[in-house]
């Protein structure tokens, strides 16, 4: 799991999240949508008073291309 702070730029290490029950149904549906085929390049958010969160899945085959990211997230996702 890789954690960016967009706002920052910075990989975060330890994050708290709260949802409503409505923001944690959408996060799952999401989630869920993203899993039914994990080597598209898709990504999605979620987006509820003024915050968002944007997601997607990364796997060996989507990081053997690593250029399609930016330079922060090529940053962030090579990190170990």
């Amino acid at each position: 799991m890789r954690i960016l702070d967009v706002e920052t730029g910075l990989a975060l290490r330890d994050l708290q999240m709260y949802f409503t029950t409505s923001e944690a149904t959408e996060l799952r549906d999401s989630l869920n949508e993203l899993l039914k085929d994990p080597e598209a390049m898709e990504h999605r958010h979620v987006i509820a008073d003024g915050r968002e969160i944007s997601f997607s899945l990364v796997t060996p085959t989507k990081l053997a291309n690593i250029k399609r990211y930016s330079e922060l997230e090529r940053r962030v996702l090579q990190e170990r």
